[in-house]
């Protein structure tokens, strides 16, 4: 397996310009580090666990928390970079540049550090922010269940008070890092709650001992192991009255609020894949030679090339508003759909004819291309499915698409 080396093709690229204005030095410095990082720990790693079938090393991801990578959104109070959105999505692409999967799990592992450090209780800050910190403990939102996937007011896992604080009862499935995770966040439906008798609330629920009441089931995909999902199953597994996270009741309203900026985050990380995608492509296009010429001087070619070019740069715009709302702390509600619906789709279409450009080639373990199609593929599930981010947007139109009238 002799991949093509991707790490010196990127460079110092105006693609991410916009997005990197918008950063401050300490920030900039920061995408830096994670851009030398990648190139050495994260490009040839991440390619070679895929072309075997395995998930990313778990070496990247002991050396992206040993660079504080994870602490990048906690206060600087308590360790952290207290970085922006901005930032925190410019580290994702970073990363997705190589691998959209790997990408995905370890935003999803810094998202778990940030929560915790923004919204847990003094309780739960002492006992795990600096372990999450570091990486010792990881954590991750457990959400969809088999039944209640974005519909989550049809969740069936329940959580009952009892004296000896609350008993966790149902299946968790699709939790990325699901297979490592030690920390997931377990949103349930209350019961035996008095005045909080039905609503949603979450829990954070350590998994670091095993347990006869906590099982685990690897979800088996195509293409899509460094997402290392996993069932996870709770049978009246207990715990403490402080594990609850955040106030009874306000779960729903909280999971709803950060499902935008989850939005962007994907959006973003297309965009990345597809750029990286594209990169790697015109370069073999540029060097391979048919007919006297390269393939690159070939006119159908070079003009599909330029189409998938072109859509790209119009879902990076997108997803850059959408993330400059979101960072100026706005709802962002129709952008964030716009922005992960078209940059999603923009991805795999683009990947698909980058992978036509260059031929049976494209499909091999030469090129990443393969990587990138087979991972790009789920983006569409993750965080709403094209469907129903055309229906949010849809809702919105009377509010987002109307002339205010004239007195």
């Amino acid at each position: 397996m002799n991949a093509t080396p991707t790490s010196g093709l990127f460079g110092k690229s105006g693609f991410f310009a916009q997005l990197d204005s918008l950063l401050n030095p300490t920030e900039q410095r920061i995408v830096a580090k994670a851009s030398e990082f990648c190139a050495q720990h994260v490009a040839e790693a991440s390619h070679a666990a895929f072309c075997v079938g395995e998930a990313y090393p778990i070496s990247i991801l002991e050396g992206w928390a040993s660079q504080g990578f994870l602490a990048l959104q906690v206060p600087t109070s308590a360790g952290g970079a207290e970085a922006s959105f901005l930032c925190k999505i410019r580290l994702a692409q970073e990363v997705a540049l190589y691998s959209f999967a790997t990408a995905f799990s370890l935003n999803n592992l810094q998202g778990s550090v940030t929560r915790v450090a923004k919204a847990g209780s003094t309780q739960q800050q002492d006992a795990y922010l600096a372990r999450l910190m570091r990486g010792d403990l990881l954590g991750a939102p457990a959400l969809t269940e088999p039944l209640a996937g974005s519909d989550l007011g049809a969740l069936a896992m329940v959580a009952k008070r009892s004296d000896q604080g609350w008993i966790l009862t149902g299946i968790k499935t699709w939790v990325t890092n699901g297979q490592v995770v030690s920390l997931p966040l377990v949103m349930a439906k209350l019961a035996n709650a008095g005045e909080h008798e039905g609503s949603i609330a979450s829990f954070l629920v350590p998994l670091e001992k095993q347990s006869s009441t906590v099982s685990r089931r690897q979800i088996q995909t195509v293409g899509g192991n460094s997402f290392r999902a996993a069932e996870i199953e709770f049978r009246e597994h207990v715990v403490p009255d402080w594990a609850i996270f955040g106030s009874p009741g306000e779960a729903f309203k909280t999971s709803m609020a950060t499902i935008n900026a989850a939005r962007v985050h994907v959006g973003a990380m297309c965009t990345a894949t597809l750029y990286s995608a594209l990169v790697e492509t015109v370069a073999y296009c540029a060097s391979r030679t048919t007919f006297g010429e390269p393939l690159i001087g070939h006119q159908g070619l070079r003009w599909e090339l330029a189409e998938v070019a072109t859509r790209l740069e119009a879902a990076n715009a997108l997803v850059v508003l959408a993330a400059h709302h979101i960072n100026d702390g706005n709802a962002a509600v129709t952008l964030a759909a716009q922005a992960k619906k078209f940059a999603v789709d923009t991805a795999i279409w683009g990947v698909d004819q980058c992978v036509r450009c260059v031929g049976a080639v494209g499909t091999t373990s030469a090129m990443r291309l393969s990587m990138h199609q087979a991972e790009l593929r789920f983006a569409a599930y993750t965080d709403g499915t094209g469907q129903l981010l055309l229906d949010r947007v849809g809702k919105n139109l009377a509010k987002e698409y109307c002339r205010t009238k004239q007195g």
